[in-house]
Protein backbone atom coordinates (compact mmCIF):
# COMPACT_ATOMS: atom_id res chain seq x y z
CA UNK A 1 0.00 0.00 0.00
CA UNK A 2 1.18 3.27 -1.16
CA UNK A 3 1.20 6.25 1.55
CA UNK A 4 0.24 8.70 -1.09
CA UNK A 5 -2.98 6.91 -2.59
CA UNK A 6 -4.64 6.57 1.14
CA UNK A 7 -2.57 9.21 3.28
CA UNK A 8 -5.69 9.43 5.98
CA UNK A 9 -5.39 5.56 6.40
CA UNK A 10 -3.10 5.89 9.36
CA UNK A 11 -4.85 8.69 10.91
CA UNK A 12 -7.73 6.65 10.26
CA UNK A 13 -6.80 4.11 12.27
CA UNK A 14 -5.36 5.44 14.87
CA UNK A 15 -8.48 7.58 15.42
CA UNK A 16 -10.64 4.23 15.95
CA UNK A 17 -8.03 2.61 18.06
CA UNK A 18 -8.61 4.93 20.91
CA UNK A 19 -12.22 5.27 20.07
CA UNK A 20 -12.14 1.47 20.92
CA UNK A 21 -10.43 1.92 23.79
CA UNK A 22 -12.14 4.64 25.15
CA UNK A 23 -15.91 3.07 24.30
CA UNK A 24 -14.04 -0.13 26.14
CA UNK A 25 -14.10 2.03 29.42
CA UNK A 26 -17.63 3.21 29.02
CA UNK A 27 -19.85 1.69 31.24
CA UNK A 28 -22.38 -0.45 29.94
CA UNK A 29 -26.25 0.39 30.26
CA UNK A 30 -26.66 -2.54 31.90
CA UNK A 31 -23.42 -1.93 34.47
CA UNK A 32 -25.12 1.84 36.04
CA UNK A 33 -27.74 1.26 39.00
CA UNK A 34 -30.25 3.57 39.17
CA UNK A 35 -30.10 5.67 42.40
CA UNK A 36 -31.84 4.80 45.15
CA UNK A 37 -34.65 6.71 46.85
CA UNK A 38 -35.08 4.59 50.07
CA UNK A 39 -36.56 1.22 50.34
CA UNK A 40 -38.94 -0.13 47.37
CA UNK A 41 -42.52 0.23 48.61
CA UNK A 42 -46.09 -1.53 47.40
CA UNK A 43 -45.68 -4.71 45.35
CA UNK A 44 -42.10 -4.09 44.52
CA UNK A 45 -40.91 -3.91 47.71
CA UNK A 46 -39.52 -7.44 48.89
CA UNK A 47 -40.25 -8.08 53.06
CA UNK A 48 -39.72 -10.96 55.24
CA UNK A 49 -41.85 -13.22 56.61
CA UNK A 50 -43.43 -12.04 59.63
CA UNK A 51 -43.38 -15.41 61.46
CA UNK A 52 -46.74 -15.22 62.98
CA UNK A 53 -48.20 -14.40 59.90
CA UNK A 54 -50.28 -17.65 58.90
CA UNK A 55 -52.63 -20.41 59.71
CA UNK A 56 -52.44 -22.00 63.73
CA UNK A 57 -54.37 -24.81 64.60
CA UNK A 58 -54.95 -25.51 68.15
CA UNK A 59 -53.03 -28.36 70.03
CA UNK A 60 -53.70 -28.14 73.77
CA UNK A 61 -55.88 -25.71 76.16
CA UNK A 62 -55.61 -26.41 80.10
CA UNK A 63 -56.15 -24.22 83.13
CA UNK A 64 -53.66 -21.26 83.42
CA UNK A 65 -51.24 -21.91 86.22
CA UNK A 66 -52.43 -18.30 87.40
CA UNK A 67 -56.36 -19.19 88.00
CA UNK A 68 -57.04 -18.93 91.79
CA UNK A 69 -59.76 -21.72 91.97
CA UNK A 70 -62.46 -19.31 92.66
CA UNK A 71 -65.56 -19.75 90.68
CA UNK A 72 -66.37 -21.97 87.99
CA UNK A 73 -63.75 -24.10 86.34
CA UNK A 74 -62.69 -22.38 83.23
CA UNK A 75 -63.43 -24.26 80.23
CA UNK A 76 -61.19 -23.93 76.55
CA UNK A 77 -63.38 -21.85 73.65
CA UNK A 78 -63.90 -24.51 70.97
CA UNK A 79 -63.85 -22.16 68.53
CA UNK A 80 -60.19 -21.10 68.65
CA UNK A 81 -59.41 -24.16 66.84
CA UNK A 82 -58.15 -22.50 64.37
CA UNK A 83 -56.70 -18.72 63.99
CA UNK A 84 -55.78 -17.19 60.81
CA UNK A 85 -53.12 -14.01 61.64
CA UNK A 86 -52.66 -11.95 58.45
CA UNK A 87 -50.77 -8.27 57.62
CA UNK A 88 -54.41 -7.26 56.64
CA UNK A 89 -56.75 -9.70 58.29
CA UNK A 90 -57.52 -12.27 60.85
CA UNK A 91 -60.17 -14.92 61.51
CA UNK A 92 -61.01 -17.30 63.77
CA UNK A 93 -63.49 -16.50 66.58
CA UNK A 94 -65.15 -13.42 66.76
CA UNK A 95 -62.02 -11.89 69.29
CA UNK A 96 -59.91 -12.45 66.63
CA UNK A 97 -62.03 -11.51 63.54
CA UNK A 98 -60.35 -7.97 61.98
CA UNK A 99 -60.04 -6.38 58.72
CA UNK A 100 -57.67 -3.97 59.95
CA UNK A 101 -55.25 -5.28 62.59
CA UNK A 102 -52.49 -3.71 64.42
CA UNK A 103 -49.36 -5.76 65.55
CA UNK A 104 -46.59 -5.09 68.22
CA UNK A 105 -43.65 -7.55 67.90
CA UNK A 106 -41.69 -7.24 71.15
CA UNK A 107 -39.24 -9.14 73.62
CA UNK A 108 -40.54 -10.18 77.01
CA UNK A 109 -39.16 -11.54 80.12
CA UNK A 110 -40.95 -14.51 81.67
CA UNK A 111 -41.75 -12.11 84.48
CA UNK A 112 -44.59 -10.43 81.88
CA UNK A 113 -45.58 -13.25 80.27
CA UNK A 114 -49.18 -13.38 80.26
CA UNK A 115 -49.47 -9.95 81.74
CA UNK A 116 -47.51 -10.66 84.62
CA UNK A 117 -49.96 -12.98 85.49
CA UNK A 118 -47.45 -16.46 86.16
CA UNK A 119 -47.08 -17.47 90.00
CA UNK A 120 -42.95 -18.34 89.58
CA UNK A 121 -42.64 -16.83 85.95
CA UNK A 122 -38.64 -18.17 85.64
CA UNK A 123 -40.07 -21.53 86.79
CA UNK A 124 -43.07 -21.41 84.81
CA UNK A 125 -42.41 -20.38 81.96
CA UNK A 126 -39.17 -22.48 81.47
CA UNK A 127 -42.48 -25.27 81.79
CA UNK A 128 -44.09 -24.18 79.44
CA UNK A 129 -40.96 -24.68 76.96
CA UNK A 130 -40.21 -20.94 76.58
CA UNK A 131 -36.29 -19.59 77.33
CA UNK A 132 -35.28 -17.60 79.77
CA UNK A 133 -33.12 -14.78 77.56
CA UNK A 134 -36.42 -13.35 75.88
CA UNK A 135 -39.53 -14.50 74.43
CA UNK A 136 -40.51 -13.26 71.43
CA UNK A 137 -44.02 -11.71 71.69
CA UNK A 138 -46.83 -11.16 68.89
CA UNK A 139 -49.43 -8.00 70.52
CA UNK A 140 -52.46 -8.23 68.15
CA UNK A 141 -55.04 -5.05 68.37
CA UNK A 142 -58.20 -4.80 66.75
CA UNK A 143 -60.91 -1.61 67.51
CA UNK A 144 -63.90 -1.96 65.51
CA UNK A 145 -67.42 -1.27 66.76
CA UNK A 146 -67.57 -1.01 70.37
CA UNK A 147 -65.17 -3.83 70.96
CA UNK A 148 -61.25 -2.95 70.98
CA UNK A 149 -59.03 -6.23 71.19
CA UNK A 150 -55.50 -6.59 72.58
CA UNK A 151 -53.75 -10.09 72.78
CA UNK A 152 -50.62 -10.82 72.99
CA UNK A 153 -49.51 -14.46 71.58
CA UNK A 154 -45.80 -15.47 72.92
CA UNK A 155 -43.80 -17.67 70.55
CA UNK A 156 -42.35 -20.72 72.37
CA UNK A 157 -40.31 -21.56 68.94
CA UNK A 158 -41.03 -21.20 65.38
CA UNK A 159 -44.13 -23.18 64.81
CA UNK A 160 -45.50 -23.19 68.66
CA UNK A 161 -47.37 -19.93 70.06
CA UNK A 162 -49.64 -19.54 72.98
CA UNK A 163 -52.43 -17.40 74.27
CA UNK A 164 -53.68 -16.74 77.78
CA UNK A 165 -57.38 -16.12 77.58
CA UNK A 166 -60.04 -16.11 80.26
CA UNK A 167 -57.90 -17.99 82.44
CA UNK A 168 -57.04 -21.23 80.06
CA UNK A 169 -53.87 -21.17 78.19
CA UNK A 170 -54.08 -22.30 74.33
CA UNK A 171 -51.34 -23.34 72.58
CA UNK A 172 -50.80 -23.43 69.04
CA UNK A 173 -48.85 -25.05 66.20
CA UNK A 174 -48.16 -23.41 62.94
CA UNK A 175 -50.13 -25.51 60.14
CA UNK A 176 -49.75 -22.99 56.91
CA UNK A 177 -48.92 -19.59 55.58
Amino acid sequence: MRAGRFPCVPALAAVLMLSACGLANEPDAADVEAPVDGPAVGPEAVTPRNPFFGAWSMTAAKIAPWWDGKGEEPAPDPALAKVVLGANKTSGPPILMCDNPHYTVNTVQPQTLFEGNLPDPANDAAALGFKPDGIVTLNFTCASGAADVSLDFPMVDPSTIMLGLDNVLYTFRFVGG
